[in-house]
């Protein structure tokens, strides 16, 4: 069978096909989007500029376009230390964190909403209200009491266990796998029920795929925060210190060290590069599997 021709419309033909209210509403949106858009990067572009530039060119001119360019600021942002850990320690520290963190948080999330979602059981409504209700508090009013817990048993300093503490299966991400579950037909697993699986199937094999766009969302969104999470590292890892917490510090240290301030910039830029190379590798496909959604068969 011959393929089908795709139609490929030009610029000026899908114009004209727009109605007039379409015409108004689509360039006042595309404006106000490229004015967010722009206003997201400033930070980014001016950070990217004062990393290359001379310590002079950067007090003479800091948001200026750099007249001298000196890139030697990325190879001594590398050299910095701090508690001991180079940058390459720190991002070893910092992969370790996300990876146990973001599998221990989005594993038990998936667990506890899906159980919710879709066993009957008396107290599940309470457990629904906890949730939410711990949304609420500020995380810093409970910080003093998760400290003096981690260090009761022996979970402060301790990279490949501080995992433990995300796995509490009732925060945001939570909410929103929970509202994806809760809109899947109770059909599916039944049918898979007659055919002989399991709940443990059901859930891994039938249900976890259904809800893989808001799992790979969230997990990005999660990712990005962890990576940019200084204050867990500086309270509960003092001895194994991430790359935003070295960040955090080489702020205070800036003015202490030869070219910091545009050292700090360097290191600023370094930082965001992995994250920035994982959203462009994964946009794509999670756009993607946004738009196709549901199940096909």
């Amino acid at each position: 069978m011959k393929k089908e021709k795709e139609i490929k419309y030009s610029l000026i033909d899908r114009w004209r096909s727009y109605t007039k209210q379409e015409k108004i509403i689509l360039p006042i949106s595309y404006a106000i989007l490229m004015i967010f858009a722009i206003w997201s990067m400033l930070p980014i572009i001016f950070a990217v500029l004062n990393s290359v530039k001379t310590l002079d060119g950067y007090y003479d001119a800091p948001m200026g376009i750099p007249t001298a360019f000196q890139f030697s600021n990325y190879l001594n942002a590398f050299k910095i230390t701090y508690r001991n850990n180079t940058v390459i320690q720190m991002f070893g520290n910092t992969v370790i964190f996300v990876v146990t963190f973001l599998m221990a948080n989005m594993f038990s999330s998936l667990c506890t909403a899906y159980i919710l979602s879709k066993f009957k059981f008396r107290g599940r409504g309470f457990l629904y209200g906890l949730a939410v209700i711990i949304q609420i508090i500020p995380i810093y009013g409970t910080q003093t009491a998760a400290y003096m817990f981690c260090d009761s048993i022996g979970l402060i300093d301790n990279i490949w266990l501080l995992w433990i503490t995300a796995a509490n299966g009732f925060d945001y991400t939570f909410l929103i796998v929970y509202s994806y579950f809760e809109n899947i037909d109770k059909n599916y697993s039944e049918a898979a029920k007659m055919d002989g699986a399991g709940n443990f199937t059901i859930f891994l094999k039938i249900m976890t795929p259904m809800v893989l766009p808001s799992i790979l969302i969230m997990g990005l969104s999660n990712l990005v925060g962890l990576w940019n999470d200084y204050s867990t590292a500086l309270l509960f890892l003092p001895n194994h210190p991430t790359i935003s917490t070295g960040i955090y510090a080489l702020y205070d240290l800036s003015g202490r060290i030869t070219d910091g301030p545009v050292i700090y910039f360097a290191a600023i830029v370094i930082a965001i590069v992995p994250v920035t190379l994982i959203y462009i590798f994964t946009q794509k496909a999670i756009f993607k599997i946004s738009l196709e959604g549901g199940i096909k068969g």
